[in-house]
């Protein structure tokens, strides 16, 4: 496998992926709700741990290419359907090398 440059996710990556991932659990924005965020990640494996490893994988998903900007990356983030067309909101994006 090919040499793939990684980057840890930063905090607000972190918070924005864990909110779209457990949305029953992280329901607002609020000061409260970063600060459960960031002990439950410290609980998984660590912060910086569990953020090197979401960065990784993000390198790992499908590269899409924007129709806005014609830039390919890589993305994380909730998918839905509308008319037929896969959208995403992305939380996670690094850039296709």
């Amino acid at each position: 496998m090919e040499n793939v440059k990684t980057k840890p996710l930063d905090e607000l990556e972190m918070f924005e992926l864990l909110r779209a991932t457990y949305p029953e659990k992280f329901t607002d924005e609020t000061e409260e709700t970063w600060e459960a965020a960031h002990s439950f990640a410290e609980e998984l494996s660590g912060w910086d741990e569990l953020a090197d490893l979401l960065g990784r994988v993000a390198m790992l998903t499908m590269p899409m290419k924007s129709g806005l900007t014609e830039t390919i990356s890589h993305c994380i983030g909730p998918v839905t359907i509308q008319d037929g067309n896969a959208r995403m909101t992305t939380v996670v994006r690094r850039d296709f090398y």
